[in-house]
């Protein structure tokens, strides 16, 4: 009865709540927020598996920068495997475990470099077995190794190898001899492998050193993109010029400061660091070199550079697959397809619609066969048209405006009716689409829509970074906004360092951060608070809905906002900047954290758990960590009943879509992810 008693009150406690929360809804309460959270994954030091004794050292495929398995389709399949060989090692095998669609009678895999036989060794007919590949014979050429993979698989009866069950060698991991060398020059500075950068920067930065330590890292980042090492921006004490500590496998350490000889310079020892000074205006350039082409000149310990170009020509309104880095696709099967990935990053701008001029190529098919030609996004037809006799593709195809994303795939194939074979291993086609292919586009109006799916290109070309004077910590915020971003684009992002209030009064796109507060009258924010007050401003109206919150929250947040024709993202708080500190270390650690943001705000609420919202989009709502104070914990992480009438509503009212962000603390103090 107790039990009864205490539930009864639970929710006669609730009741009243919401009855003082629901006057201050209004009609704004179907609004449905996209609620979005992500567990992040712990970050484990990258396996490079070393043993000093016998000198060897192992790579995963992962953090060589490639998928972690490689695939074979039909009964003799072919792939490719480029690696990057760290200084001073030479592969000796690629270790992998065989992963098989069902059972098969005999196997083998032949590795071939250029035209010469490098291994060939059998399958085992049992399932998630090693298979190890020597590649002792293979040539090096610029610190990089481009192998041929073919297997050959005979399966039981009855059963396909096919496009649906390939065989797969998965857990790829390269082992490779010998010890990895220092670099002795600015050339080979950076290695082929990189897992940690770290950038030291004086503990009050000026604007250049500021600037620089940001364009630099969204360069390197971009570099390594397919590895994603970690980066740290580190403060350096007083006058020092190094970065103290000894340093990890595969890592680069950058000093950046000014004053000094103008220049890069490399100093020596067992952990040689690469220090970028000279005046304000000449540290840009200086930094530039170690992403320009002209890099492999640098064949000194001290290199001084002239001006380099800044920013590669912008696609434009129309242009073609070739242009784009894409010069043909071809797919060869029964029913071939083929991806036109279409990343508006590569655009510099936010695109509102596509139109593309597909040209190409199929095999003829026989009078028996029937087919045609499709494209499709995320499984969803656009278009259809018949084959032609010949064979020849010419068509138009529009892309719907509400199927356009930051990414979008289009997907061309052929598909076929008739009898294909046992195995659809008859009469095998080969589609190929051109590079010649026209590529049109249309801005999006406004250019943040889209919200936070119009990032990064709605802040390009260029963009201001508006942070208060020599503050490494806002720096550091900066830093990680401007990492996630680089994330998000295929292109280098261009920043600028300046003062907060030269952001704001600007013409140009950009990032502000404003750790304790917003107070700037002439930007309203999407989501904004005074006192106990919680202000709402709704997607595509000028409506605000206030909402009365006992006891009030305090919030960190990212917003986004249109000023005119120009998009800023603004990183602030309610007088909660560790808020805001803990929502930018929570995105940046799941790699796809940024990408899966949708709607114009993501908030972080101390002490609050993730509420969801029914009716919200499936798309867009995932498990965050979860925090409870230790009072909470001591009631048995009981959620309070003031959050969870007031913060559902509040979601619900929000026209935005949000993260609800928290963590739970452990009774000592302790924090642990959920």
């Amino acid at each position: 009865m107790r039990g009864l008693d205490a539930e009864e009150a639970q929710l006669s406690r609730i009741s009243e709540t919401s009855a003082r929360l629901v006057p201050h809804v209004g009609a704004l309460v179907a609004t449905v927020a996209l609620l979005i959270g992500i567990s992040p994954p712990a970050h484990a030091q990258p396996d490079v598996g070393s043993d000093p004794a016998i000198g060897t050292t192992t790579l995963s495929l992962a953090d060589a920068g490639l998928e972690n398995g490689l695939q074979f389709f039909g009964d003799t399949g072919q792939t490719t495997l480029t690696f990057p060989v760290p200084s001073g090692l030479r592969p000796t095998a690629l270790n992998t475990t065989l992963n098989l669609p069902f059972g098969i009678r005999s196997g083998t895999v032949t590795v071939t470099q250029d035209d010469r036989l490098i291994s060939k060794v059998g399958l085992p007919p049992v399932d998630f077995e090693p298979v190890v590949i020597p590649l002792d014979a293979v040539v090096v050429t610029d610190d990089v190794v481009n192998l041929t993979l073919r297997l050959t698989a005979l399966a039981e009866d009855r059963y396909c190898l096919d496009a649906d069950h390939p065989v797969i060698l998965t857990n790829g991991s390269i082992t490779f001899t010998g010890s990895v060398s220092n670099p002795t020059t600015v050339a080979d500075f950076l290695p082929p492998v990189l897992r940690t950068l770290t950038i030291g920067v004086p503990e009050r930065p000026s604007q250049a050193e500021s600037g620089t330590a940001l364009q630099l890292a969204a360069a390197l980042l971009l570099r390594y993109r397919s590895q994603a090492p970690q980066v740290a921006l580190v403060p350096l004490p007083g006058d020092a010029a190094v970065i103290d500590g000894p340093a990890q496998p595969f890592e680069r350490r950058i000093v950046v400061k000014e004053g000094g000889e103008e220049g890069l310079s490399l100093s020596g020892g067992p952990d040689p660091q690469l220090r970028i000074s000279g005046p304000p205006d000449r540290l840009p350039d200086q930094a530039r070199l170690l992403t320009d082409g002209n890099l492999t000149m640098a064949v000194g310990t001290n290199v001084v550079t002239g001006t380099l170009r800044t920013r590669p020509p912008p696609a434009g309104e129309s242009t073609t697959l070739a242009d784009l880095g894409e010069p043909g696709l071809s797919s060869t099967g029964v029913a071939p397809k083929v991806g036109i990935a279409l990343d508006q990053t590569r655009f510099g701008r936010a695109i509102g619609g596509y139109r593309l001029h597909l040209t190409g190529s199929h095999t003829p098919l026989p009078a028996d066969v029937g087919g045609r030609v499709t494209a499709s996004v995320d499984g969803q037809i656009i278009d259809s048209w018949p084959i032609t006799a010949d064979g020849t593709i010419d068509h138009w195809v529009d892309l719907p405006d509400d199927l356009v994303e930051r990414y979008t795939n289009i997907v061309v194939g052929i598909d076929t009716s008739g009898d294909m074979g046992d195995c659809a291993d008859y009469r095998p086609i080969t589609l190929t689409i051109y590079g010649s292919t026209v590529v049109q586009n249309t801005p999006a109006e406004p250019p943040l829509a889209a919200g936070f799916n119009a990032l990064p290109q709605a802040l390009m070309p260029y963009t201001k970074v508006g942070i208060a004077a020599d503050s490494f910590v806002d720096t550091q915020r900066a830093l990680q906004m401007v990492l996630g971003l680089q994330r998000l684009s295929v292109v280098p992002l261009l920043t600028e360092v300046v003062s907060v209030q030269q952001a704001i009064e600007g013409d140009e796109p950009a990032i502000v951060v404003s750790p304790e507060g917003w107070t700037d009258t002439s930007i309203t924010l999407p989501v904004s608070s005074e006192n106990q007050w919680l202000t709402l401003t709704g997607l595509g109206d000028e409506e605000e809905t206030t909402l009365a919150l006992e006891p009030g929250i305090r919030f960190g947040s990212l917003q986004t906002v249109s000023d005119g024709n120009r998009s800023l993202l603004i990183a602030t708080s309610n007088g909660a900047p560790a808020e805001l500190d803990r929502l930018l270390r929570w995105l940046n650690d799941d790699p796809r954290g940024w990408s899966r943001l949708r709607g114009n705000a993501v908030l972080a609420i101390e002490g609050a758990e993730p509420q969801l919202v029914p009716g919200r989009s499936p798309l867009a709502v995932l498990d965050a960590p979860a925090v409870t104070s230790e009072a909470e914990a001591d009631r048995g992480g009981e959620t309070p009943t003031w959050w969870i009438a007031g913060g559902v509503i509040a979601a619900v009212v929000i026209g935005i879509s949000a993260y609800w962000l928290g963590t739970r603390r452990r009774p000592g103090g302790d924090t642990t992810e959920s």
